[in-house]
């Protein structure tokens, strides 16, 4: 994993997550899960790298994937609102076993993870990458069950 250069430019938020919710759900041919999109008008253009953008959807999109994989219910939401100010946050629910408060403290920490075979390098990624953006990234418990992810990106207008 290395820092590489970024370009802000102007994108259709709505855009830049069905692009990685296809990348996501290729990657996730096998597993049976639904998935529901809910875009607020109100926010449709981010300053962003698209590219690193959808890196971190298809990153958070994987891991409730992941985490769902034993659940009896498997649903994804995607979801997007205009915050106070100049964001836009975006959040991606899914409907696991949550995470652990002892993992919780640490959760974004490099080479902290859950996953049998995980590196622990995801989550630290791309808060490094919603941070280079001006935006911030935290986890929330999913009132039902699984866990919220939720980021801010600078919203850019209309």
């Amino acid at each position: 994993v290395k820092k590489t250069n970024f370009q802000l430019r102007k994108e259709n938020l709505s855009q830049v997550i069905e692009e990685a919710i296809g990348l996501a759900r290729s990657s996730a041919r096998n597993q049976n899960f639904s998935l529901r999109v809910q875009i607020d008008s109100a926010g449709s253009l981010v300053e962003i790298d698209k590219v690193q953008v959808q890196q971190v959807l298809f990153n958070l999109l994987r891991n409730g994937i992941e985490a769902m994989q034993e659940q009896p219910t498997r649903e994804l939401m995607v979801a997007t609102k205009r915050t106070n100010g100049n964001m836009v946050e975006i959040s991606v629910t899914d409907t696991g076993p949550g995470i652990p408060d002892e993992v919780r403290k640490r959760l974004f920490e490099p080479f902290v993870t859950t996953k049998a075979h995980g590196m622990g390098v995801g989550l630290s990624v791309c808060r490094n990458i919603v941070e280079s953006h001006g935006g911030q990234l935290w986890a929330d418990d999913n009132p039902g069950k699984g866990t919220v992810f939720r980021f801010t990106l600078r919203y850019a207008g209309d």
